[in-house]
């Protein structure tokens, strides 16, 4: 199963974020996040994705997820 969140208006030139969910062999559920976007303002933006915007975005994924990870288990 997946879903797709795309920005309609926002900070970035585009944004797409794509969640995609696997059935695991012990009973849970896998879920993994593919984010792609692209920073206004041409040879700037893309100067600030490679310094400062890929990181920063992996590492909201990757908290969010922790915290998603947590509510599951402490709700079973």
């Amino acid at each position: 199963m997946t879903f797709t969140d795309e920005q309609v208006r926002g900070p970035f030139a585009w944004f797409t974020h794509v969640h995609r969910f696997e059935s695991r062999p012990d009973g849970g559920t896998r879920m993994i996040d593919q984010v792609a976007f692209a920073a206004p303002f041409g040879p700037l933006g893309r100067l600030a994705e490679r310094l400062v915007l890929a990181r920063y975005m992996r590492t909201l994924i990757e908290t969010r997820n922790e915290w998603l990870r947590r509510q599951v288990r402490t709700s079973r």
